[in-house]
């Protein structure tokens, strides 16, 4: 499902760095911004240049992207995947697996009813058209053999909560690559760094930010307290229950993952926010993974006692 929210990740606090002075450099992709800080110059044309590939492949708004032309081809007939589009794909079906469809891939025709993605709407579905959109809904209605994916159904590819993690990581390849000794990478609000940098997690009512130092590790952030919406008298987040089709009501604020591959800490962080804090940390727990979570208060309970951190 989309990060149509604002991740919750911001750079207020200062990184440890050596006497080397920092470079930064700043542009535009898949609808979002980046931002990367390093020590020594890099050439951003040749960021600019791969990002550009990753959302020829990946964009759910290009109707010409890998991804859109994928979504067109007709059911019952095998089409090949690229090898980019293949390594996503296949992290997409094992995450969806582990979080037992928690997260999926093949959401698209959800999304786009309820206006999160690059259809627009001018008023919320109701309940019966929801559940007329499940039916070409879940990856389970497609096969993956080798490198072809044959859809089942009429279901729309959509992966927008991996795929800037994907190019996160991308990113830190190409720096790697050319021998950038440290670096923070963000790209709408996923961020990797190369070195020890602290990164601080935004917290709701102006409370102080988690400061979380990384050490060439990656940070994936999903919330609800800052883009939302009221359907039915409620508030919810831009965040789909892939088992109903409905929006999530969860006890969560935000959930933050980090992980070596931010791919993954995007696609983590996204189901933990639709499973609600009871299977997130279940989750967690089961995989090992580094996290932490900001639950709604309770009327009487403090700050501290909403965040929850494991494995850290």
């Amino acid at each position: 499902m989309p990060k149509l929210l604002i991740i919750l990740l911001f750079f207020g606090l200062s990184g440890c760095l050596k006497t080397q002075s920092v470079e930064q450099i700043t542009g535009k992709t898949m609808g979002t911004s980046y931002t990367i800080k390093t020590q020594g110059k890099v050439d951003q044309s040749l960021i600019d240049q791969r990002l550009k590939q990753i959302n020829q492949i990946f964009s759910s708004w290009d109707q010409h992207s890998e991804l859109s032309k994928v979504n067109q081809h007709p059911i019952g007939q095998p089409v090949r995947l690229s090898a980019e589009l293949l390594k996503v794909l296949s992290e997409s079906i094992q995450v969806s697996t582990q979080t037992q469809g928690f997260f999926d891939p093949a959401l698209g025709s959800l999304i786009d009813i309820w206006g999160f993605g690059p259809t627009k709407v001018s008023q919320k579905p109701s309940r019966n058209r929801v559940l007329r959109a499940l039916e070409n809904t879940s990856i389970s209605k497609a096969s993956l053999e080798a490198d072809q994916l044959t859809k089942q159904a009429d279901i729309k590819l959509n992966l927008s909560a991996i795929a800037k993690g994907y190019a996160v990581d991308e990113i830190a390849r190409l720096l790697n690559q050319q021998q950038v000794e440290r670096y923070m990478i963000e790209i709408g609000g996923e961020v990797k760094v190369k070195g020890q940098w602290t990164i601080g997690i935004e917290t709701p009512a102006s409370q102080a930010p988690i400061a979380i130092d990384l050490m060439n590790e990656s940070i994936a952030t999903s919330g609800n307290y800052r883009q939302y919406f009221v359907w039915e008298g409620e508030q919810y987040a831009h965040i789909l229950d892939p088992h109903t089709g409905l929006p999530v009501n969860s006890d969560l604020f935000s959930v933050s993952v980090i992980h070596p591959s931010n791919l993954l800490a995007d696609a983590y962080a996204t189901a933990m926010m639709a499973m609600g804090s009871v299977k997130a940390q279940q989750l967690a727990e089961t995989l090992k993974l580094k996290v932490v979570l900001i639950l709604k208060p309770a009327d009487d309970s403090s700050y501290a006692e909403n965040i929850i951190k494991l494995g850290l």
